[in-house]
């Protein structure tokens, strides 16, 4: 009987805890195989993979539910417009109304900037691209040589004066101000 506790203490000695843990080989992680600065550079690459990814099913569903939202100017005024700069070019153009405005025009109302003027391409380009990149529609087009507003861009900003002038007096003289039926 003596022989029992003897083994026991021998078959515990055997497999304690310590042992245990000290016979397990301890693993290399990722980062220590490929080098810490290509793992980190395959985990951004992941992330950012994944981010586009989640981009990509929020303009689809944005570009589902487009008839749904209600746009305000200031909202796409932070959105697109990054300077002062931006913004004055943006705004002459939308006071120029459906008629468009020239780039040498912008030049010279804009001369307190120190403007160029082929930076108002790169101005019209990035605000496009921004505004783009968040709502899915631009807000200034070419037409001809001149730059004016989109469909999109006008319902944001509203009517310019003379396109608001434009269709009163489109409206005065079919008589539907006066209270007239054409």
């Amino acid at each position: 009987m003596k022989c029992a506790p003897r083994s026991r203490s021998l078959w515990m000695g055997l497999f304690s805890m310590e042992n245990v843990e000290a016979a397990v080989p301890k693993r290399r992680s990722q980062a220590d195989k490929v080098g810490k600065h290509k793992y980190e550079l395959a985990l951004l690459h992941r992330v950012e993979n994944r981010l586009e990814r989640i981009e990509k099913q929020q303009r689809i569903i944005f570009h589902g539910l487009q008839g749904y939202f209600k746009f305000d100017r200031p909202l796409v005024e932070e959105v697109g417009c990054q300077s002062e700069l931006d913004l004055a070019v943006v705004s002459l153009i939308f006071e120029s109304g459906s008629g468009g405005i020239l780039a040498k025009d912008i030049h010279a109302k804009l001369q307190q900037f120190g403007l160029e003027r082929h930076r108002i391409l790169r101005i019209v380009r990035r605000v496009n691209l921004n505004v783009e990149k968040a709502f899915g529609r631009p807000i200034i087009e070419k037409r001809g040589k001149k730059w004016a507003f989109t469909s999109f861009g006008v319902t944001v900003w509203g009517k310019s004066k003379d396109d608001a002038e434009d269709t009163f007096t489109d409206s005065w003289e079919k008589g539907e101000v006066r209270g007239e039926e054409s």
